[in-house]
């Protein structure tokens, strides 16, 4: 009588999602559960919201009456209401993780801790100091991680475009015009031939008079 041997239940996988208090947070959570979805299988979505990192480039973000307390009150506030937020998407087990330091190293650490399969984080396509402190963080993340990331952005191609247009512009006006090269038609060789010819018979007009 053969005997079958129970078959392990799959591994699910697992989303790392991390969010900071930015309005494009929503939309970071509505692209992950959606390729949960699309990828069906069991799966886990664990949500990660750090706060902190006050002796980075994000101090010069952060207003100097907010103590660390209130940072981590924020944070938590945040994290519930993307908690439930996603409750009403995935259908799979979620997590809710609060982390303080530095955003990337501890998204790389809950990565590691959690083995994820895939880590998305968000970026707002900042400039300036902004970018320095905030959306470093997704580049940070790409070159250090030891999974699949999925950077999600707002859809914006009106400013994309304005953006490209303004520097094709830039390009094709520039500050130096160039003189143009004139070009030599047939009256142009014809005038020349008869000056050469001229300067020519006059050398020569000189020289019989010596």
């Amino acid at each position: 009588m053969n005997s079958r041997s129970p078959t392990a239940a799959p591994h699910p996988a697992v989303y790392l999602v991390a969010i900071d208090g930015a309005s494009t947070a929503d939309h970071v959570l509505e692209v992950a559960c959606g390729l949960g979805a699309a990828l069906g299988g069991a799966a886990e979505l664990h949500i990660l919201r750090v706060v902190g990192g006050v002796a980075s480039a994000g101090a010069m973000l952060t207003p100097a009456l907010v103590t660390p307390t209130d940072m981590l009150e924020g944070g938590r506030l945040i994290l519930d209401r993307t908690t439930a937020y996603a409750a009403g998407r995935f259908q799979g087990r979620i997590v809710g993780h609060l982390g303080a330091g530095d955003a990337w190293r501890e998204i790389m650490q809950m990565a590691s801790n959690l083995r994820a399969d895939l880590i998305v984080v968000g970026t707002a396509g900042r400039t300036g100091i902004a970018r320095m402190a905030l959306g470093s963080v997704a580049e940070q993340v790409v070159r250090h991680a030891g999974c699949p990331v999925l950077v999600v952005r707002p859809k914006d191609y009106h400013a994309r475009a304005d953006k490209a247009s303004s520097h094709r512009a830039a390009i094709a006006s520039p500050s130096r015009t160039k003189p143009r090269a004139r070009s030599c038609g047939a009256n142009d060789i014809a005038r020349s031939t008869r000056t050469v010819a001229c300067t020519t018979s006059c050398r020569r007009r000189s020289r019989s008079a010596r």
